[in-house]
């Protein structure tokens, strides 16, 4: 039979002497060959039942195409002859094949940051043709860095920083946007499900397991994200169901923190084929203990706060025809840390805490028709957040708190396939959101606060070809609506809130490839989020001391313009990515001290952000490759902020002024079925410098990780790595008034081990 439509044609050419940059990653043996047809140029004939053969070996660095050809074929049961006028015949091997070593993985390889395929602008193109900033981390990555949740895979993005707070939360900043009130400044999706604090940004903990891939977009994403992509968006990409095989995948591990606990790990994935080729599920589960190591002092008890975290994830993939395509899917965590989350003072000890369950589920449908030049795509989702706190927020005074937030969306995209003169995406979006608040402290009394967000929004993206060669120009626009209702009761008060936001959100750009694997591009986007209700009990205690508060929070806004570039060099062994950018966020909100416990909130006159960021990655034989990145972020607020630490020039809230990290990988041989890979990484970010209120700076921070993994073609893998070598101590963010801060776990070792049946 022909593969992929293609016929025997005539290659001219032998080319089979020359090196060529290969990178085709493990599929099914049919896409494998197509991979490596486009890659190669030379075309094929396929005999016999590709459909059932065993997911192919991966290809990757500078080989003939005979020698790439060969390992791809390598245990799959077929081999193959080249014609004399170049064709080349695949067909079942008439003698077993002898196994050949499986190449070790090499992470951030340059091959494939120039050729991955990404959806930031909701349609698929390769990461270095979409004229915006973007980071993508792909599965193989994430697990060769031995990343453990999203927060670290962000962390290695130029332009981008988090705060790991523990007990299921993280803290995110993306070029400067960062704040700790309102709905999320910056975007965070689970798949296709967005996720919002509604009044406080929130992006929950997701473990970094049998991940498809994590991207990072950076600048607005308001025009196809919607509202609170101010600085960028996170988008959490889980792997899909295979239909055509079943595959398994087991993971356990250890851990020891010095001057804390132990820790372990259990994970599993099955993916399960149920109709052929039409009907396969997805299942994966993980259960982590993760060491303590702060002290309570007042108790005498040590390693406190250890973490339980157990998640579940099931994804139904359904393909009825070869236009239409259906997906189901639902992942439930639940975060348990009884003696709080990483802060403490800068004796690694803390005088009270109070103990933070946390429970997350997430729900989406999504249908896709894949017509002749177009899909249309239908997705609702689902996601729903619990969170209990109780314990002393103050030593002596009692804290309970009950928070829980409900999300639905819908959305209706229908976007172009191929290429043209003129590409689009268009859609309809429409979200109900709920939060509601209950909480106790000390002496005061209960006070509790409901919103309810009902927004909606119609949106579109064009993309046109220039009649100039590789010039483009893109524009997009959103539309913006959102009824926000709200009360607050407490203390024999209460405050209402009945208002309707709405927001225009443009987005336009140009961008120029003078040569193939180069893109330069200017823009200029908009963020919106809506405002918010001011809490009832803050408003009384205020009163009570004479400050003045306001009883809503205005919508805040942000413009930024953007000129990046980003080019493969070197014969495709050097990648090199920078951006330069300016943002003006207007009316960012903030908190005012009215007691040691409450806050309130008001809206500053905003910040003013510049900035430069710069990644490069390089890979100077097949073996070794390494990557930098490194930002240059001056974000601070244009005013003194009355009753507040903020003054003019002071740096936004939890974005550090530089950042930057650095990491190598080597790979070797170490026997015919054996190979091995030792990856070292290091990364430093300075102080932190504004808390939620007064408080003092943080400290800047150096941490430095390494893993030597030992790779089977069997299946299975071990691995043995230590984190935070350099044992950091310092405040990961600024210190509170009583000099707590967020702290990294001490100098970490462990070891996993895995095995994967395919």
């Amino acid at each position: 039979m022909g593969l992929g439509g293609w016929s025997a044609a005539v290659l001219a050419e032998d080319r089979s002497k020359a090196l060529s940059l290969f990178l085709i990653r493990p599929q099914s043996l049919q896409e494998a060959l197509i991979s490596f047809s486009e890659q190669s140029g030379m075309q094929f004939v396929a005999i016999g039942d590709l459909r059932h053969a065993p997911i192919t070996t991966e290809v990757r660095g500078r080989l003939t195409n005979e020698q790439a050809l060969a390992r791809l074929l390598a245990r799959s049961g077929f081999d193959f002859s080249v014609q004399r006028n170049g064709v080349v015949t695949v067909a079942p091997a008439t003698a077993t094949l002898p196994a050949q070593p499986s190449p070790a993985v090499v992470a951030l390889a340059p091959t494939e940051l120039a050729g991955v395929e990404v959806t930031a602008r909701r349609r698929v193109e390769r990461r270095i043709d979409a004229p915006l900033a973007i980071t993508a981390l792909g599965g193989t990555q994430l697990d060769a860095g031995g990343f453990q949740n999203a927060a670290q895979a962000i962390d290695s993005a130029p332009g981008a920083s988090t705060v790991d707070v523990g007990g299921g939360f993280t803290q995110v900043q993306i070029r400067g946007v960062s704040s700790s009130l309102g709905g999320n400044d910056n975007g965070y999706y689970l798949d296709e499900i967005p996720f919002t604090g509604v009044t406080v940004p929130w992006h929950p903990d997701a473990r970094a397991f049998d991940l498809d891939r994590i991207e990072v977009l950076r600048g607005p994403q308001g025009t196809l994200f919607g509202e609170g992509s101010m600085g960028g968006t996170v988008r959490i990409l889980t792997n899909k169901p295979e239909l055509d095989r079943f595959a398994a995948l087991a993971q356990a591990g250890w851990s020891t923190a010095e001057g804390g606990g132990t820790g372990w790990n259990a994970k599993a994935m099955a993916n399960l084929p149920l109709l052929e080729d039409q009907l396969a599920l997805r299942v994966v589960a993980t259960d982590e203990s993760l060491p303590g190591w702060v002290d309570d002092v007042a108790a005498e008890r040590r390693d406190i706060n250890r973490h339980r975290v157990t998640t579940r994830r099931a994804r139904l993939r359904f393909e009825p025809s070869e236009n239409w395509r259906f997906d189901a899917a639902h992942w439930s965590y639940h975060s348990a840390a009884p003696g709080g989350g990483y802060a403490a003072d800068d004796a690694m000890e803390v005088g009270s805490y109070y103990a933070r369950d946390a429970d997350w589920r997430t729900s989406n449908l999504v249908s896709t028709y894949q017509g002749g030049e177009s899909s249309v795509t239908y997705t609702y989702a689902v996601a729903e957040l619990e969170q209990r706190q109780r314990g002393d927020i103050l030593p002596g005074t009692r804290y309970d708190s009950d928070t829980a937030i409900a999300v639905r969306t819908h959305e209706l995209r229908w976007s172009s396939t191929t290429p043209r003169r003129l590409s689009w995406t268009a859609g309809a979006y429409r979200r109900e959101a709920r939060r509601s608040d209950v909480s106790v402290i000390g002496a005061v009394g209960p006070s509790s606060s409901r919103q309810d967000n009902g927004g909606g929004a119609l949106f579109g993206e064009l993309t046109l070809q220039l009649p100039w060669a590789g010039w483009t120009a893109n524009a997009g626009l959103r539309y913006f609506t959102d009824h926000v209702e709200g009360a607050s009761l407490g203390i024999g008060a209460e405050s209402v809130l009945d208002e309707r936001f709405q927001s225009w959100n443009p987005r336009v750009g140009i961008a120029w490839q003078p040569v193939p694997d180069t893109t330069l591009y200017a823009s200029t986007a908009k963020g919106f989020r809506s405002g918010q209700l001011q809490p009832v009990t803050s408003y009384v205690l205020a009163q009570a001391a004479g400050i003045a508060l306001p009883t809503r929070i205005r919508p805040d806004q942000i413009v930024t313009t953007e000129l990046g570039a980003k080019t493969l060099m070197d014969g495709g062994r050097l990648l090199v990515e920078a951006a330069l950018f300016h943002s003006r966020w207007q009316d960012v909100p903030v908190r005012v001290p009215v007691t040691d416990v409450f806050n309130g909130l008001v809206n500053s006159d905003g910040a003013r952000i510049r900035g430069i960021e710069f990644g490069l990655t390089y890979q100077p034989w097949d073996r070794l490759a390494m990557q930098l990145e490194s930002t240059l972020i001056d974000a601070t607020y244009t005013t003194d902020v009355a009753g507040t630490s903020i003054r003019r020039g002071t740096q936004v809230y939890n974005t550090p002024r530089t950042t930057w990290g650095a990491s190598l990988e080597y790979q070797y041989p170490v026997a015919q079925d054996l190979s091995g890979v030792v990856r070292a990484g290091v990364r430093h970010h300075s102080a932190r410098q504004v808390a939620l209120t007064q408080g003092t700076p943080g400290d800047a921070i150096v941490s430095a990780d390494a893993r030597i993994t030992l790779e089977s073609a069997q299946g299975w893998s071990a691995s043995v790595y230590g984190e935070n070598l350099s044992n950091e101590d310092g405040a990961d963010d600024a210190r509170n008034t009583r000099g707590i801060a967020t702290r990294l776990r001490p100098r970490t070792f462990g070891v996993e081990f895995a095995f994967r049946y395919r």
